[in-house]
């Protein structure tokens, strides 16, 4: 049963006021910021500002004696439609989850996730999924046998893996020439302009109509540079792409999430994708070579690629496990 320690006299459960982001920022950065370093910049884009968070699901532990939080939790439910895949009605995540080291094993982390499951509950969600939200941080529990123990007893059920890949570039270069061919006849491989935009939506509203297609809509809406998708361009038609993400990107990519204080210029990959007819060509890796050279002209020293299982595919250009995390739920 979670929840064996005794839990801490008057510990209090509060709602999150925009007075306490420096608490945020402290409690999770002394639980997990050795790995996950979290700035101002990312908890407030894909948490508080997030069109998915309600106000009302975000929730610091306070205990007596101690001004500061020491402990953090926030859920999200979809608040607007992922393209295709609509609202996901049953569907409900834990987007992040802290207690300060200080006052682990006292209860406190028992008592937020249930705080966002009864939040869940009253929002009729059936499945709650941990990691993987909408504009997630997070795309699972990261992979430590103490976390995995937690969610454990609390009766969530680890369903597959997830990993954030890396390639240093600065130390590798451009990757090197496999024989693949970087383009076919008739198909180019470039930075979409302005023209292609209608071309793109057209094709993810063909092929990926759901959340990636709300993603990359969702990045343009909000002043993202249609140069920063690089494209599969065939007699005019996007056929496929790859979302780009560097220091001068408008939004922090999930790519990007975890890379801030790393010393690096990082740049980010992901989604990336290409029409049914013109898979298994060779063309998704040219059109990933293409990307990172791309990036590595705009002067990133580290690319990432989040949330894959794809480990040989990366693995061709040199790309290794940077996270590994484990994807849980539970059906209420």
């Amino acid at each position: 049963m979670i929840g064996r320690a005794r839990t801490i006299p008057g510990l209090r459960l509060v709602a999150y006021r925009p007075s306490m982001l420096q608490q945020v920022l402290t409690v999770w950065n002394a639980a997990l910021g050795e790995q996950f370093p979290l700035s101002r910049e990312l908890f407030l884009q894909n948490g508080v500002r997030d069109p998915h968070v309600d106000p009302k699901a975000c929730w610091l532990a306070k205990v007596p004696g101690d001004p500061d939080a020491v402990g953090l939790c926030l859920a999200k439910i979809v608040r607007e439609p992922l393209g295709a895949d609509g609202r996901l009605p049953q569907q409900g995540w834990v987007s992040l989850l802290a207690v300060h080291p200080a006052y682990r094993r006292r209860g406190i982390g028992a008592a937020l996730l249930a705080r966002a499951e009864q939040y869940l509950r009253t929002q009729r969600r059936d499945v709650i999924t941990l990691g993987g939200d909408p504009n997630h941080f997070l795309s699972g529990v990261p992979a430590g046998e103490d976390a995995l123990a937690f969610f454990r007893a609390a009766g969530y059920v680890f369903v597959g893996d997830a990993y954030d890949l890396r390639l240093i570039v600065s130390r590798q270069g451009t990757p090197v020439d496999d024989g693949t061919p970087r383009t076919e006849s008739g198909v180019a491989i470039r930075p979409l302009d302005p023209e292609d935009k209608t071309r793109l939506l057209v094709f993810l509203d063909e092929v990926f109509p759901g959340r990636w297609r709300y993603t990359v809509g969702r990045f343009l809406r909000q002043g993202g540079s249609i140069g920063d998708i690089m494209g599969v361009v065939d007699a005019k038609q996007v056929v496929g792409f790859a979302q780009l993400f560097h220091p001068g990107s408008p939004l922090i990519g999930p790519s990007l999430n975890w890379t801030w204080g790393t010393g690096r210029r990082a740049g980010g990959i992901g989604p990336i994708g290409l029409a049914p007819s013109f898979r298994g060509r060779g063309l998704g890796l040219a059109l990933l070579r293409h990307s990172v050279r791309h990036l590595a002209k705009l002067g990133v020293e580290e690319v990432v690629v989040d949330w894959t299982s794809l480990l040989d595919f990366y693995g061709r250009l040199g790309f290794s496990v940077w996270r590994h995390y484990r994807q849980g739920e539970k059906r209420m």
